[in-house]
């Protein structure tokens, strides 16, 4: 058996067997772990039927309401509502792009072999889940390879897997693998190390990478415009900087480009807004808006036990106190990494509803930003090669125990919290599980 210290001098933590492993890994985990899930009666209920909706509404069933059976709508917890003869959903349809091609794998195979499965079935998730964990290990992958410009590669490499096991990244993979939020991972991870990649080359493919996965983010949820200017202002230490990267990509041929595939991308969502809404551009969460803006209910969405930040997801306390290190030592991105994350917490504490929803494995929203939350992990790693053996020992059991709190937390969890807003006491049962 290899010993640890010959995996990484070998370099096999480089090969793309660990991918190919990681992937089998979760994908085995997600399909396990949702067969075992009997909270609701249907595994895409909800936001994850409005999301879906999309796929069974292009290849099997319609957009009409009368292709469908009576109050399928509410079997499927309101995902998406039939209403004026149309299936009608607030959310894009960015994930069922993604997704498409993994669906219709599903939807190949079972007429070559004269299958008789529903669009919604457990048939189908296990394609959706093929293609969830795709993107997952996709996101991973570059999210490593732009890690790699600032630390080596053993660290980088120890990053990814605390970042995936340690946060609630884990959740919104295994158990929730049509939400959004670890789509918005992936593509964030892609388009930080394609953007830093092309302001170190200038070649346009680079761009190209850059902007396809901005786009979808954008489809997936408008607020992911967001991360534009965080990913912008990366290495950014003074205003000639970003200038220099501004005229760059405010130059004819790249805001050309960037406009045309933008375009191309979200076209199939204004034509059903068009169909659906009789307009082309909508904001469909209608009711729902920064309603807190002048009263930001902070302490509910960093402490609360009802899916608060650092009490499912604590591994973020210690990011945030390494930054503060990288800060002294004035290493790059140190700031960005707490003005990210105080704009990102303002953002959901204003927010009309701070809990987003009642049924949540910690701050969900922040998933997608944890390519930056995360990023002081990596320097943290890095840096511990140059401490005493003991000071290493501390800082390894630290991290490996709030990785392990994450964890622990999700395998006794019941998809929501039954609690209050402070219900410590039911909180406190969760822990005793855990520990006990």
């Amino acid at each position: 058996m290899l010993r640890l210290s010959s995996f990484f001098t070998s370099g096999y933590h480089n090969s793309k067997w660990v991918y190919i492993t990681l992937f089998l890994l979760i994908l085995l985990l997600t399909n396990s772990r949702q067969a075992k899930n009997t909270n609701f009666a249907c595994e895409i209920c909800s936001d994850k039927a409005g999301y879906y909706m999309y796929l069974p509404a292009v290849l099997h069933l319609g957009f009409e309401a009368k292709n469908y059976p009576k109050d399928f709508d509410h079997a499927h917890g309101d995902g998406f509502h039939l209403e004026n003869g149309k299936v009608i959903t607030k959310f894009t349809c960015g994930i069922a792009l993604l997704q498409a091609p993994f669906y219709i794998a599903g939807a190949l195979v079972a007429k070559t072999f004269s299958l008789d499965v529903l669009p919604y079935s457990n048939y189908y998730m296990f394609f959706i889940n093929i293609g969830a964990v795709f993107y997952l290990v996709l996101g991973l992958y570059f999210l490593r390879k732009w890690l790699n410009y600032y630390v080596d590669d053993i660290s980088s490499f120890w990053t990814i897997l605390v970042l995936f096991f340690g946060t609630n990244l884990y959740y919104y993979t295994i158990d929730e693998s049509l939400m959004s939020h670890m789509y918005s991972f992936s593509l964030f991870s892609i388009l930080l190390y394609a953007l830093k990649t092309f302001f170190e080359t200038k070649k346009f493919n680079y761009f190209l990478l850059f902007i396809i996965p901005l786009s979808f983010a954008i489809l997936i949820r408008p607020t992911n415009i967001l991360f534009a200017p965080f990913a912008l202002m990366i290495d950014v230490n003074r205003l000639d900087v970003l200038k220099n990267k501004l005229l760059v990509l405010l130059s004819p041929k790249y805001l050309i480009s960037a406009a045309f595939i933008f375009f191309l991308i979200i076209s199939p969502q204004m034509f059903y807004w068009k169909f659906a809404f009789d307009k082309y551009l909508v904001w469909s969460y209608v009711g729902e808006s920064f309603s807190y803006w002048d009263d930001p209910q902070f302490a509910i969405v960093w402490f609360s036990p009802q899916s608060g930040l650092f009490t499912y997801t604590p591994i973020i306390l210690l990011s945030l106190a390494f930054a503060v290190v990288m800060f002294i030592k004035k290493e790059r991105n140190a700031l960005l990494v707490f003005c990210s994350f105080f704009i990102v917490s303002y953002l959901c504490a204003a927010w009309s509803n701070p809990y987003f929803g009642g049924c949540n494995f910690g701050k969900r929203p922040m998933v997608e930003y944890l390519p930056l939350l995360m990023f002081p992990i990596a320097y943290l790693f890095e840096y511990s090669k140059s401490y005493s053996i003991k000071l290493r020992y501390i800082l390894l059991a630290v991290t490996l125990l709030l990785a392990y709190y994450n964890y622990a937390l999700f395998t006794i969890f019941d998809t929501c919290f039954f609690g209050d807003t402070w219900d410590w006491k039911t909180f406190g049962l969760l822990l005793y599980k855990i520990f006990f």
